[in-house]
């Protein structure tokens, strides 16, 4: 007798055609590393083109970082155990659905599947750690390397200077009258600045200087504050003579218009007055007369400090020579000696032994 033939079985399961070896998480996070790639590469033609070439290193360094990272960040994914995975156990618990002896399972769940998904995991993971070390390394040669920070120059340009210094004023010089060198051999602003050279020394009292200042292209510069600083205080020489040269009467030196005042005496500078500020610098000349005064009997070393900003930048210009040599202001020494312009002692205001031609 003939049995009847059983219950047809299970029908085959088509084999896995490696589409889905690598599991649902790898996909997700190459579908994620695409988008970001889709996006960054639009962003980088644009930085290029704006920045220019010679920057594109930092825009590399990023790239660089960022695939490394999602490569790593894939292989350790990948090498995770999937859920179907861990339920189907090392035999597939003997249930036809999850590749067990009991039926042809789908093969993602099986060995194979499993192999190819810790391969690729593992590529991923090499190559994102070879990528991440070229990128530090790359980028730390490369700071290594860097030249020094260029600081651009401020945008507008200072002159510090004095027409002629030594006329209605005086300086301390670090000698005594029978010391000091021969009268010049004429009475004129140019033989006279000479012998003024030669004697060398300090400027006494008020030191007038000149500040012509002009913006480099046709952007303002806005000029907020101007300080004095006194970079030394050191006491005058034992042996000291003020020489002085009277060239017009009182207030013949003081220059016409309004002047920027600082007391030295004071601690720290002062100023007393004279100018407002903010002031707008352009392409015209702009002058500005300083006077800084000192009554004490010290020498002082010190500088100009000018604050200013323009098209978002800002910064201090500091101004600490005048016509090569440091602002010096100095007080009186222990002899007079003072001329007139045509060489004749002016008897008021010198002592003895002052030089005669």
């Amino acid at each position: 007798m003939i049995e009847p033939a059983g219950p047809d079985p299970l029908p085959a399961v088509p084999e896995d055609d490696g589409r889905r070896a690598t599991g649902d998480r790898p996909r997700v996070l190459l579908v994620v590393l695409l988008a970001a790639l889709v996006f960054l590469v639009p962003v980088t033609i644009v930085f290029l083109a704006t920045e220019g070439i010679d920057r594109a290193d930092k825009y590399a360094s990023v790239f660089g970082l960022f695939a490394g990272i999602s490569s790593v960040l894939v292989g350790l994914v990948s090498l995770l155990p999937r859920r179907r995975d861990r339920q189907a156990g090392p035999g597939g618990n003997g249930n036809p659905e999850n590749g067990g002896p009991g039926g042809g399972g789908r093969e993602s769940s099986g060995p194979r599947s499993q192999q190819r998904s810790r391969t690729f995991g593992f590529t991923a993971g090499v190559v994102g750690t070879t990528i991440l070390s070229c990128t530090v390394a790359t980028t730390t040669q490369s700071s290594l390397n860097a030249p020094p920070p260029v600081d651009e120059p401020p945008p507008f340009a200072v002159v510090a200077a004095v027409d002629w210094p030594w006329c209605d004023g005086a300086v301390l010089a670090a000698a005594a009258p029978a010391r000091l060198p021969a009268l010049p051999q004429r009475y004129t602003p140019g033989g006279w600045a000479d012998w003024f050279t030669r004697l060398g020394g300090t400027r006494t009292g008020a030191a007038w200087v000149t500040l012509t200042m002009r913006s480099r292209s046709d952007a303002t510069v806005t000029v907020t504050d101007i300080r004095a600083t006194v970079a030394r205080r050191s006491e005058p020489p034992e042996v000291s003579t003020t020489v002085g040269l009277v060239c017009g009467g009182p207030g013949d030196d003081e220059p016409v218009g309004d002047a920027l005042r600082f007391d030295l005496d004071a601690e720290p500078a002062r100023s007393t007055g004279g100018v407002r500020f903010p002031l707008a610098i352009t392409r015209s000349v702009s002058v500005l007369p300083v006077r800084a005064q000192s009554d004490q009997p010290q020498v002082l070393s010190w500088r100009l400090e000018i604050d200013w900003v323009s098209q978002g930048r800002r910064g201090t210009l500091t101004v600490d020579e005048l016509d090569g040599l440091p602002l010096l202001t100095g007080s009186e020494g222990r002899s007079r000696c003072f001329y007139a312009e045509t060489g004749t002692i002016i008897e008021g205001l010198s002592g003895e032994g002052c030089p005669t031609r």
